[in-house]
């Protein structure tokens, strides 16, 4: 015979209504009779009909997460997420878009047909992106952004603080005496660039150091070849920064390529970025890193939606995570 509700609640002597609601652990239900149905349950082995909750829920249980890649920075973010989501019995629907937001809005689609719940999106659409905002504007579930966020929006996001980041960076590098810094950024149309390049700004104007606009400077190309055709450029001024910091871990590593291949540099020119990745405790060269509390990133977020899901009112959550300073030296 099949295991379904009605079977268990005839067991139970209960309505099917009832034994759904306690297996739901709905209050309505008193603890005696909830724990008589949920042992049945489990002594049958049980497994609720997804498909047909579903239908009178309105729920599926499910959440959407678009990341931009699979690269190591993404894995303690898709932990934490899945560490609120599994505690609550949610699954989560996972799309990449590749930082191209044409298939990113191609995979928010794709989530939305599959009907998750809520999603929650690493936006690559841009700031100044009306075809990607209007669309979130007009989904119908709700939406967490993380890492980066969309301002003048009422989306709720989880961010990393970069103009405390950069600030740290800042006073780290003057403390060691530097006055010539560079900065290397990519052309992003992303909050998180343009606040860790106002925070450097603004760190290095308060410090009391004279601000370089030569030593600021970015490419057309992106990760680890950005990082190290800035930093060519840099070393080619007259005088050239005796500091420089990436703003991104993929900048910095090239600003470390570019040094390992010119050993004459490697010991007067001092790293350091944001991300802070295991591997660059291992490095020849010792690189200083602002690094992100990824882990409760993807946790706040996953929180978030989930009390959006179930209904919880709330004003719009702007979360800022306090970075941390990872400090290196030969």
């Amino acid at each position: 015979m099949e295991v379904n509700l009605k079977y268990i609640a005839n067991l139970a002597r209960v309505s099917v209504s009832t034994a759904s609601r306690a297996l739901r652990d709905d209050p309505r239900v008193s603890e005696e009779t909830k724990k008589r149905i949920v042992s049945i349950a489990k002594s049958l082995n049980y497994i609720p009909n997804q498909a047909a909750k579903s239908l009178v829920t309105r729920q599926t249980m499910t959440i959407g997460l678009v990341l931009p890649n699979l690269r190591s920075f993404m894995h303690d973010i898709f932990d934490g997420i899945e560490a609120i989501c599994s505690s609550k019995a949610y699954n989560i629907l996972l799309g990449v878009s590749d930082n191209d937001p044409e298939k990113e809005l191609r995979e928010m689609k794709l989530l939305v047909e599959k009907r998750v719940d809520g999603i929650i999106l690493f936006y690559v659409g841009g700031v100044y992106n009306p075809k990607s905002i209007g669309f979130l504007r007009e989904l119908k579930v709700p939406i967490v952004l993380i890492d980066r966020y969309i301002p003048n929006t009422s989306f709720d996001f989880v961010v990393s603080d970069n103009r405390d980041g950069s600030r740290m960076l800042v006073k780290h590098l003057t403390e060691m005496g530097h006055e010539k810094i560079g900065f290397i950024f990519q052309k992003e149309d992303a909050t998180t660039i343009t606040e860790r390049l106002e925070g450097f700004t603004y760190s290095i104007l308060t410090s009391g150091i004279k601000l370089n606009p030569d030593y600021i400077v970015s490419g057309e190309t992106f990760r680890t070849e950005n990082g190290y055709h800035c930093m060519e450029k840099l070393m080619e001024q007259p005088e050239p920064p005796t500091a420089v910091i990436g703003s991104t871990g993929d900048i910095t590593l090239g600003i470390v390529k570019y040094l390992l291949e010119h050993p004459g540099l490697e010991k007067t020119i001092t790293v350091a970025g944001f991300d802070d990745f295991d591997f660059l405790s291992y490095l020849k060269i010792p690189v200083t890193a602002v690094a992100q509390s990824t882990h409760e990133m993807g946790k706040r977020a996953a929180q978030i939606l989930l009390d959006r899901i179930t209904g919880k009112e709330f004003k719009q959550q702007k979360v800022f995570l306090e970075p941390t300073l990872v400090k290196r030296s030969n």
